[in-house]
Formats: C-alpha cells, sequence, structure tokens
C-alpha cells in the first residue's frame, strides 16, 4: 500500500524491472509508489552487482528491530531539505560509480549547513559503524573530493566537501585521461605498422581531445565564477 514498507513482492518487482533497463519513474507507477520511494530503496540496497531484493528485505526486518530500542537523532542535512531530495541525490550519486556508503556520506556532507562533519557526526547521523564511516571517507579522500579540516575548538579532525568540488573532480579526471593518452601513444609507438598500433593511435588521440576539452571547460567555469564575485 501506498505510504507502507515495500514488500518481498516488491522489492522483486524492483529488482526485475531494473533487469530490463526500466527508470524508477516507471517502477514506481507500475507499483503505485512514489518514485523517490523506488530511488530511495534502491540507494539503500545497491552492491556490486546491483539491486538486491533478498538483502533489503533483511536489512528493513533488522531496521525495525532496532528502531524500537533507538532514540530519534537529528537530520544530517538542514531542516528544509525534504527527505525524497536526499535519497534522490544519493541514488544519482551511487548510480554514477559511488560505492553506497560512500555516496551516503558524500550528499550527508554536501547538505550540510556547513559542508563539514566530523566522524563521531557521521556515525551518529547515518547510524553506521565508524568502521564504515572511515572507509567511505578514505574513498572520497581519493577521489579528492572530501578534504581534512582542522577543528581547533573541538580539538579533532572535521570532513569537508568545498564549493569548488565539482571542479576539482572534473580538473582530476584530466590527470586520468592524460594518462591514458601518454600510455596509448607508447604502446602505438612500439606497435607502429600494426592493426592495433592504429587503433592505440586513435585512442590516444581521443583522450588528447578530452584532456583539452576538459582543461578548456574548468578555464570557462573559473572565469564565469569570478565575474560572478565581481558583480
Amino acid at each position: 500500500m501506498p505510504g507502507g514498507r515495500l514488500t518481498r513482492e516488491e522489492r522483486e518487482h524492483i529488482a526485475a524491472r531494473l533487469a530490463e533497463g526500466l527508470g524508477y519513474a516507471e517502477i514506481a507507477r507500475q507499483l503505485g509508489r512514489p518514485t523517490s520511494t523506488v530511488s530511495r530503496e534502491v540507494a539503500r540496497n545497491i552492491g556490486r552487482n546491483g539491486y538486491r531484493p533478498a538483502q533489503a528485505q533483511r536489512v528493513t526486518r533488522q531496521r525495525a528491530r532496532r528502531a524500537k530500542h533507538t532514540k530519534p537523532v537529528e537530520s544530517p542535512t538542514s531542516p528544509e531539505v525534504p527527505a525524497d531530495v536526499t535519497d534522490g541525490l544519493v541514488a544519482v550519486v551511487a548510480a554514477k560509480g559511488l560505492p553506497p556508503m560512500a555516496s551516503r556520506v558524500c550528499v550527508c556532507l554536501f547538505l550540510s549547513d556547513s559542508g563539514s562533519l566530523t566522524a563521531a557526526e557521521l556515525v551518529r547521523l547515518l547510524r553506521v559503524s565508524p568502521a564504515s564511516v572511515s572507509t567511505a571517507i578514505g574513498y572520497l579522500e581519493n577521489q579528492g573530493i572530501v578534504t581534512r579540516e582542522r577543528d581547533t575548538r573541538e580539538r579533532r579532525e572535521r570532513y569537508a566537501i568545498g564549493d569548488d568540488v565539482w571542479y576539482r573532480t572534473w580538473m582530476s579526471s584530466a590527470q586520468h585521461h592524460a594518462a591514458w593518452a601518454d600510455a596509448a601513444r607508447d604502446a602505438a609507438a612500439r606497435l607502429d605498422g600494426t592493426p592495433a598500433g592504429v587503433r592505440l593511435t586513435k585512442m590516444a588521440l581521443f583522450f588528447d581531445h578530452i584532456v583539452d576539452y576538459t582543461n578548456a571547460a574548468g578555464e570557462r567555469w573559473l572565469k564565469l565564477i569570478s565575474e560572478d564575485m565581481k558583480d
């Protein structure tokens, strides 16, 4: 029923329709559920091999049992941020390749008023183990999404996601693409005159083009932002 917990049959229906390539909106329409319910369900229970209905069912039962003995906690985001906005963002981030927990931490940081939280705050707000938060933070740091800040008042580290995070991650991709171009070019030189050499040469040219485009787009963005700040 709309508004109630998803049933095992509904979760299996979601898994089957996702395998067919249907989007969240169409699956929600078939179930008579809000789209946010489906996107939230998938975001919470997506794994390396995709959405796992059986795992989702077990987690829901465990969560229901814990809720009887758990005190409510404040929202990790501003009060005006609806839950479906948060869940929708998590679903999108996870769909782009970030691990589920890293996606949740990323969105939690981005929607917090200060843009930063301590490990203890993340543990409390997300209701997960310190190890889970630590692993997620480590992943996000390696991706250049999260940085560490020293809070002198609280004498502890805070994890921050800055306003320039998308610019930094965008530009970091240029470095990866440049590495691909260099590797392909070197391999092509050693296989000169062969079909593989021709293929690798085209690959190097492609990634060179992507690097030039990325750098140019980054420069345009910096120019746009600087002009806005002047205004």
